[in-house]
């Protein structure tokens, strides 16, 4: 269940975080990717479009041999502070440089890919895979555009079928163990700060900006790879066409 709370010391920091940095950037803000030229051919109309046709057969199974190992990666704690330091300058310009300070607090404060796996953990998804942050990240903002929830099943099944996508493109095959950790620790990132703003506004009961963040999120994946998640349903063989 991605939406629900993260354990109360990975909560209470990240909302920290919120005043200034969050909603209003979250829901104005694209996916912030490395590598961004790489993400787009993943995430191509007509990979995404095979991986959703994929959503309407049997429950989903892991791919065989060398796929299971195409999206992984050794996180290197080097390329983990680079990662946090850009993310952090990033939000500064977005949010301002208080915004931005109050991030890399909350990253200091509390290691971000471990606040990111506390929340996923329980759906089966993992540090040290590329697919499985991809995933996350899909689910949540199809969660936000909903209003909906995901149960284990779903979300392993969203992971095969984004470790798929990821492993069938050519520009991945050739990122460096560095390169495919700094693209999914950015993934986290972006869930983390999504992911904080929509909790914190449904625990405030906040129906008004708690919609605005779902808004944002159909506009984001509709620009960014083609697809109304408001089309889409989820099941236990992944995404498929709504009806």
């Amino acid at each position: 269940m991605i939406l629900r709370f993260a354990r109360p010391l990975a909560f209470v920091v990240w909302t920290l975080a919120l005043p200034l940095a969050a909603p209003a950037v979250a829901q104005d803000m694209p996916t912030v990717l490395p590598n961004n030229y790489v993400m787009s051919d993943i995430l191509n109309k007509q990979r995404v479009e095979a991986a959703i046709n994929s959503g309407r057969g049997a429950a989903a199974r892991p791919p065989a041999g060398p796929v299971l190992t195409a999206t992984t990666y050794r996180a290197s704690p080097e390329v983990s502070a680079r990662v946090r330091r850009q993310f952090a300058d990033w939000m500064g310009k977005q949010a301002g440089a208080e915004g931005g300070r109050r991030i890399a607090e909350a990253m200091a404060q509390r290691d971000p890919v471990r606040s990111w796996a506390q929340i996923v953990g329980g759906d089966g998804l993992r540090p040290g895979d590329t697919a499985d942050a991809m995933a996350s990240y899909w689910i949540l903002n199809w969660a936000m555009a909903n209003g909906a929830d995901n149960n284990r099943a779903q979300a392993q099944a969203v992971r095969n079928q984004v470790r798929a996508m990821i492993a069938a493109d050519p520009g991945y095959a050739r990122l460096s163990e560095a390169q495919r950790q700094e693209m999914a620790e950015v993934l986290m990132l972006n869930f983390l700060i999504q992911h904080a703003a929509y909790t914190d506004a449904m625990a405030r009961g906040d129906q008004a900006t708690a919609r605005r963040l779902g808004d944002a999120a159909v506009a984001r994946f509709r620009n960014e790879m083609g697809v109304d998640l408001r089309r889409l349903e989820l099941t236990n063989a992944g995404f498929a066409r709504a009806g």
